[in-house]
């Protein structure tokens, strides 16, 4: 056993694609360790020198070629993706309602949005808040704002009233933030976020993860016993109606699915779950993941291509197939696709209608720590981006192989990249690090040293961001600081900014 908690044998399986005998054992050490926020920096030392001695031993031993690392690295997915799901599942399953129902229309992007050759992204907005903020969602229109954190409370803010300055922030309050932040945030209500545990006793809750649906009907939200709360929120607002309970460890990533009748949910205990909400049954289980999830998204381009056809004509149905057992990703056949991260820096992308087939992973570099709690598709789809603790960030190209097509670099002492976003022209990523948020253009290549290639954001600086919120019409942006219960420490500062597009 490593000085940090890691198994040496689960470094080796990892690194080596050894034997995977008792790798739920190991893995449990990883997740022991980021329960307990210890550093990962013994590890990352541990695995720079492992990987230096695998690069030497494959020269050594003359199997450095690319055919054979891939062919290795495919195997090692077969053996780890046969894990199964230590969940019982329903029967009979619920719907995968994807694939039966069109996604609901996008709110429209501001004027010059989407051709724009960048953003002014200006602080103005401070949601005064005390306690760290793990997770931020807001209706499509940006009418109600709610927030949740490590205070067991689900606040709602009247956006609209806070960007208009109806409570300005004391000078107490702008003390120690830029001059453009003057804006308070409005709080309409909130309410305790409740959990029945053992014995059918209630007891707050940590928010680990919400989502809420387009016309605030109603929001869910993560717990750390590992139920997901089911809220009213539009009528008798702040009423649990339910109680979605598969889940053993906390919920840490929850993500309505674009047609609003289905929810797919992470947690600590490595599960990703489709719940068919209509009838509160579990449609799917992903299981192959090894660590805790840490980031949950559908491609988007599928859905937007199915909006328009379903506008144009009758709405498009899909029929799950279940595909052969153990067959490869299908890069070929347009489909939902999801993917999936988790802390210890595993990425798969899963087709959501064959249950059978295998995902597809994206390999970590070598020397690359293993981590990543955010990861983001670009908005055409094509591009994942996955932050790395290493002041990096991996771009992959969808249907390009497993490695990345190029690694972007952030300044030495910036800090691992907790939270991504990229931006509605496709050409900006905005990514948040220990010491700033950066606004990165992808156009600049990365090889030249005399331009800089990314925008520093004032407003944050030496605080863990949970998250980055851009709303659907790219006018606001969020920035919550926390720790999502995970390394780090927040710097108490929750922001909001303004985007403005500049021709």
């Amino acid at each position: 056993m490593s000085e940090a908690g890691f198994n040496d044998d689960f470094l080796e399986k990892e690194l080596f694609g050894g034997d995977d005998d008792g790798l739920d054992s190991a893995s449990m050490d990883v997740d022991d360790m980021m329960l307990t926020g210890q550093s990962m920096a013994t590890v990352d030392t541990e695995l720079a020198s492992a990987t230096e001695d695998a690069d030497a031993a494959a020269t050594g031993n003359g199997n450095s070629a690319p055919e054979d690392d891939s062919r290795a690295r495919l195997e090692r997915s077969r053996e780890l993706l046969t894990a199964k799901l230590d969940i019982a599942m329903d029967d009979p399953p619920g719907e995968l309602t994807v694939l039966h129902h069109p996604p609901r229309a996008l709110v429209g992007l501001v004027d010059g949005a989407q051709r724009c050759s960048a953003f002014e992204v200006v602080p103005t907005i401070s949601l005064v808040n005390p306690w760290q903020i793990y997770s931020v969602t807001a209706t499509p229109n940006m009418r109600w704002l709610f927030t949740g954190g490590e205070d067991g409370y689900i606040k709602k803010w009247d956006f609209n009233s806070t960007v208009n300055g109806k409570q300005l922030l004391t000078l107490g309050q702008r003390h120690s933030l830029v001059d453009t932040i003057s804006k308070g945030g409005v709080t309409a209500s909130y309410w305790d976020h409740t959990d029945v545990v053992e014995g059918g006793v209630e007891m707050l809750s940590p928010v680990y993860s919400m989502a809420v649906h387009s016309q605030a009907l109603w929001l869910v939200s993560g717990m750390k016993s590992g139920h997901i709360g089911l809220w009213s929120v539009r009528h008798d607002e702040g009423r649990r109606i339910s109680l979605l309970c598969k889940h053993k460890k906390p919920v840490s990533v929850l993500r309505i699915s674009p047609d609003e009748y289905g929810l797919v949910s992470g947690s600590w205990d490595r599960a990703v779950l489709y719940w068919d909400l209509n009838t509160g049954r579990l449609a799917r289980g992903f299981a192959g993941h090894t660590s805790q999830i840490s980031s949950i998204e559908f491609q988007p381009s599928w859905f937007s291509e199915r909006n328009k056809a379903s506008q144009g004509s009758e709405p498009v149905s899909g029929e799950a197939s279940g595909g052969e057992a153990g067959k490869e990703f299908d890069f070929q056949t347009k489909g939902p696709v999801l993917m999936t991260t988790s802390i210890d820096g595993q990425c798969l992308l899963w087709d959501v209608r064959a249950p059978k087939a295998l995902p597809h992973p994206l390999d970590t570099p070598k020397k690359t720590p293993p981590w990543a709690t955010s990861a983001c598709w670009s908005r055409d789809g094509k591009k994942i981006y996955v932050g790395r603790r290493n002041n990096s960030i991996d771009e992959y190209e969808f249907g390009a192989g497993s490695l990345p097509v190029r690694t972007l670099r952030l300044p030495q002492n910036s800090g691992p990249v907790t939270a991504l976003a990229a931006m509605a022209n496709g050409r900006h990523l905005v990514c948040a690090s220990t010491d700033n948020v950066r606004v990165w253009d992808l156009e600049q290549p990365v090889e030249r040293r005399s331009t800089v290639p990314f925008q520093v954001i004032p407003g944050h600086h030496g605080g863990t961001i949970s998250s980055v919120f851009i709303d659907e019409s790219s006018r606001f942006m969020l920035t919550p600081s926390g720790n999502r219960g995970w390394e780090g420490t927040s710097n108490g500062h929750h922001l909001g900014y303004e985007l403005t597009p500049v021709a």
